[in-house]
């Protein structure tokens, strides 16, 4: 399991769902907006709950291991679900500098 910080508040969750949350800030894109994401975490009592977060590219999270006597929650599609937008976020950089890039290939001025 792991803490994740944020805001000046923590909460614990898996290890697939706080390596999952970082990665997908760090892909936002500039600009990006904010997103409200509500992952499944565990609080002081060992009892399941879901935690709400908003995020966006400027987020500071902070995540640290952590020896917990609770179950782990079931996060299988929690996981699945923020690696799925960290490679929707990541694709859609990415055409955005291919189209750049064949822009610039004629000459065109992408602004």
């Amino acid at each position: 399991m792991k803490r994740v910080w944020y805001c000046g508040e923590s909460f614990l969750t898996t290890d697939g769902v706080a390596d999952a949350l970082v990665e997908l800030v760090v892909a936002f894109p500039d600009g990006h907006g904010s997103e409200l994401l509500e992952l499944p975490a565990v609080d002081r009592g060992g009892d399941e709950v879901v935690v709400q977060v908003i995020v966006g590219p400027g987020s500071e999270l902070i995540s640290v291991p952590e020896e917990s006597m609770a179950g782990e929650p079931d996060t299988l599609k929690t996981v699945a679900h923020l690696r799925s937008r960290m490679r929707t976020t990541t694709v859609a950089r990415e055409l955005t500098y291919s189209e750049a890039l064949s822009f610039a290939e004629y000459g065109w001025d992408t602004y």
